[in-house]
């Protein structure tokens, strides 16, 4: 199964921290399986799951059955995930919100590729517009380069306003 991130996992940040949270539920459902094996009557309570968990196990085919098998496999369906996914990076002037983050998220992944992680820088002296980073490939888009670019006529410009 094609495995779709729900669009709050954006960078490999959040990726890495979704395994995390994977691999904790998972340990806990090793020791409760344990547990039941051996009889003993104490359960211990579950860890709490995050939306981006539950979102991901809705959105991944888990045979309505939680068990090791299933969350090894999506365990590792992750980590090749990770592996395999194209990253973007995107400086922005500004520290970018949560609905920035998620539009340009959801947007890349609509139009770059389903699969893609982006991560989010900010960088105060871009003055705004954004920088594009893919592999050895640099987008700049900033108001600082545009600014630079047209060096000569600034002075110009500012002595009419």
């Amino acid at each position: 199964m094609k495995l779709r991130l729900p669009d709050s996992v954006a960078s490999p940040q959040d990726l890495n921290a979704l395994l995390i949270e994977v691999r904790q539920y998972q340990k806990w459902l090793a020791h409760e399986s344990i547990k039941k094996q051996v009889n003993v009557k104490h359960i211990s309570e579950q860890p709490v799951m995050s939306s981006s968990i539950k979102e991901l196990f809705r959105n991944y085919d888990l045979k309505k059955i939680i068990d090791q098998h299933s969350i090894e496999s999506l365990i590792e369906t992750l980590e090749k995930y990770k592996n395999s996914a194209p990253s973007i990076t995107l400086t922005l002037a500004a520290t970018p919100t949560t609905t920035v983050k998620s539009t340009l998220v959801s947007w890349c992944r609509d139009n770059i590729a389903p699969d893609i992680l982006v991560a989010f820088q900010f960088n105060t002296t871009l003055l705004g517009g954004i920088v594009v980073r893919h592999g050895s490939h640099i987008f700049d888009w900033s108001f600082r380069r545009q600014i630079l670019a047209a060096r000569e006529h600034f002075p110009e410009v500012l002595r009419n306003v």
